[in-house]
């Protein structure tokens, strides 16, 4: 199998595979959103369980069968994107493995075992799926209004019910917020990304921010409105376009929570306005000193699952924790690198594109959650190396 540095091993232009990344894509992400609505309204059961993982495997096999099936025919000549990222999955699986062999929690096996199954699979979504396709870009628009729409009907006192508003007949298996927002903010993500029109990227904004809001997811809701002046700086024409959009960020931080604060008081959301009083956030510094402390003692090897089942840092560090510190490193790189190369090899160009810049959205949205809220096998990771894969095989 040889590394191809010219052309990806994906084919991106093949229309079975663009159909194929579409469909998974709209299942993954709006379907599980959709999903789970229904069953917190009432409608139905969770004839799926959680969705997620029933979902992935019946996806892994088609999507990884027509991945092959694009390395076969070009030769057996695999993309460097593709050899970086699967070189991180295989030294992740092999030491879950070898943990489990010598009995580590089942629980913490089980979850890292699915991530690495959904790792494969969106970032195979990513890497094939083209938003600037009309059938594409138009179900993800459609799945982006309903989602909103959908928030914005079931929200009572400040907040995204949906689990309260019917009555849900398996309640323990509707989503927490955090399994709406990341198929919202995904999606989101992907659609505004593509939209060329400043003041449909506007009222897109808008109507997401309001979503987020609602949605109390207080990490997602920050990664998305991290890279809204991302997007607006790169489509700027002209250095007074940049300062009109920094002063309106400006504005709208300073002004814009204190007049919304009086009438949704109880939303989660307010807590980053004073964390020293948020639960989530002294739990998740105790989490982070403990991490601290486990790598201290085991600093090369780290201790795989040595913390209670869930209490893991919510932050890169958890890669040391579990992955140890080669683990730790090349996780780092392997994104930090992508993303170094992203912003000197496409920002500056003059020919604007949207694949560019949905790789460097979620490299940097990825970047930022590592590193204040989620754990080293957050989706998110795998969704921006994805697409980054994909923009190089374009850009080539």
């Amino acid at each position: 199998m040889r590394i191809n540095y010219g052309r990806a091993s994906t084919t991106v232009n093949d229309g079975k595979i663009l159909n194929l990344a579409r469909a998974a894509f709209l299942l993954l992400f709006p379907g599980f959103f959709f999903y789970h609505t229904l069953i917190g309204v009432g409608a139905m059961r969770a004839l799926l369980g959680g969705y997620f993982a029933a979902v992935s495997i019946l996806l892994f096999i088609p999507i990884g069968y027509a991945y092959w099936s694009t390395v076969k025919a070009s030769g057996y000549r695999v993309a460097p994107t593709d050899v970086q990222f699967g070189f991180f999955l295989a030294y992740f699986l092999i030491v879950v493995a070898i943990n489990a062999a010598f009995g580590a929690d089942t629980v913490t096996v089980k979850s890292h075992l699915l991530s690495v199954l959904y790792f494969v699979n969106i970032y195979l979504i990513f890497k094939s799926i083209d938003f600037s396709d009309r059938k594409t870009i138009a179900f993800a628009v459609v799945s982006l209004l309903l989602m909103s729409a959908i928030i914005f009907f079931f929200s009572s006192g400040g907040s995204f019910q949906p689990g309260q508003v019917g009555s849900p007949k398996d309640p323990e298996k509707v989503a927490t917020y955090q399994g709406f927002a990341r198929s919202y903010a995904l999606t989101f993500v992907s659609v505004v990304c593509f939209i060329k029109s400043r003041l449909l990227r506007l009222i897109l904004y808008v109507m997401a921010a309001v979503a987020m809001f609602l949605n109390s997811a207080r990490s997602e809701l920050i990664g998305v409105l991290f890279v809204l002046p991302l997007i607006e700086i790169y489509r700027a024409r002209n250095a007074l376009h940049i300062f009109f959009i920094v002063l309106s960020i400006i504005i709208l931080v300073v002004v814009g929570p204190q007049g919304v604060m009086t009438h949704l008081p109880e939303n989660r959301v307010w807590e980053l306005f004073d964390l020293s009083h948020s639960e989530s956030a002294s739990s998740r510094y105790n989490l982070t000193q403990r991490a601290l402390q486990t790598i201290v003692e085991h600093p090369v090897l780290g201790a795989y699952a040595s913390y209670p089942s869930g209490a893991y840092s919510h932050n890169i560090l958890s890669a040391w924790v579990d992955l140890g510190l080669f683990g730790f490193v090349y996780l780092f790189f392997m994104l930090m690198t992508a993303t170094v190369k992203l912003f000197a090899q496409g920002w500056l160009l003059k020919v604007r594109s949207s694949q560019f810049l949905l790789a460097c959205s979620l490299m940097c949205m990825s970047l930022l959650l590592l590193f204040t809220a989620k754990t080293f096998d957050d989706m998110f990771a795998g969704a921006a190396m994805g697409a980054y894969a994909n923009y190089r095989a374009r850009s080539k």
